[in-house]
């Protein structure tokens, strides 16, 4: 099997946790929706754990397109915080991908370390990309602030993720919107030039 098959079994465990949810999901079950064998799963993962993740990380790709997008190609201010306003709504409609996440993360916190390890270099990833998006759209220096108010962002989307999942619904989305639209906008640029004078 090459890439092709690894794939075949990302695509098999997406149909199996959309049919039977994440605790369904068995290597056995993917194996057979994948039309392999459980040894030829084995020979890409070490644990269903390892297969969901990767489910996740493929599912939650959003960032990584927009800071390609912002690096390769000078796009005006508008056109790069629209497409980073519509990723965010996409990110938000991520109810699979979402769950999927925070199930590992439980993993992760209870001991499992390769998740864990998974997690501490996506975030990183995500962290650093994030701020090359904040770098690029308006049109400041990185150091330790920028990657920290990156840090901060990525917070506030996975708390705002978990409360949509949690259906708190203690304020409506559209505020939600209005005021990452306002960030956006308004709220980054003079936040980055009061750390731009520290």
């Amino acid at each position: 099997m090459c890439n092709t098959g690894k794939t075949k079994i990302i695509d098999a465990a997406r149909t199996i946790i959309s049919e039977h949810g994440i605790q369904g999901a068995t290597i056995r079950g993917i194996a057979e929706e994948a039309g392999v064998s459980t040894g030829a799963i084995y020979h890409y993962y070490s644990s269903k754990e390892a297969i969901l993740y990767d489910v996740m990380d493929d599912g939650l790709s959003e960032m990584k397109r927009i800071s390609t997008i912002s690096t390769e190609q000078k796009k005006k201010f508008e056109t790069l915080i629209q497409e980073i306003f519509d990723s965010m709504q996409e990110r938000f409609q991520k109810d699979a991908e979402s769950r999927l996440q925070f199930y590992l993360a439980h993993e992760a916190i209870l001991g499992n370390e390769e998740l864990k390890h998974k997690f501490k270099d996506k975030y990183k990833d995500w962290i650093d990309r994030l701020e090359i998006i904040f770098v690029q759209a308006y049109h400041i220096e990185p150091g330790p602030l920028t990657k920290a108010v990156a840090a901060w962002t990525l917070a506030g989307i996975d708390g705002m993720v978990l409360q949509i999942l949690l259906e708190t619904n203690t304020v409506n989305l559209t505020h939600i919107n209005q005021i990452l639209d306002y960030l956006l906008n308004e709220g980054f640029t003079h936040f980055f030039q009061i750390i731009g004078n520290e």
